[in-house]
């Protein structure tokens, strides 16, 4: 027998929604208090790629670049950036 709110959970991923929140939060303070860090700039790139954020995961590793993170190896292999690795920006940032 299926529960009432059953249909209701297909419907909505509220998991998703969670991890997206919980991911955004700290991302969203830690570029507010160093916007300038590559770092934080990378790894919000990252969190942005685990939310299927592409605009704002590109954004972050644009700024990730300017600042001074270039290593096109590790952004190449970086499994957390997968969805950005056939996009044309990210292969002018970090050419072969």
């Amino acid at each position: 027998m299926r529960s009432a709110s059953q249909p209701l959970r297909q419907r909505f991923p509220f998991q998703q929604l969670h991890r997206d929140e919980v991911l955004s939060r700290p991302t969203v303070l830690a570029f507010r208090l160093r916007p300038n860090d590559a770092t934080v700039l990378y790894n919000g790139a990252c969190a942005f790629c685990m939310m299927k954020r592409k605009p704002e995961a590109l954004d972050a590793l644009k700024k990730a670049w300017d600042a001074g993170l270039k290593h096109a190896v590790w952004a190449r292999r970086d499994p957390d950036l997968t969805i950005l690795h056939d996009d044309p920006e990210f292969q002018r940032l970090y050419p072969e």
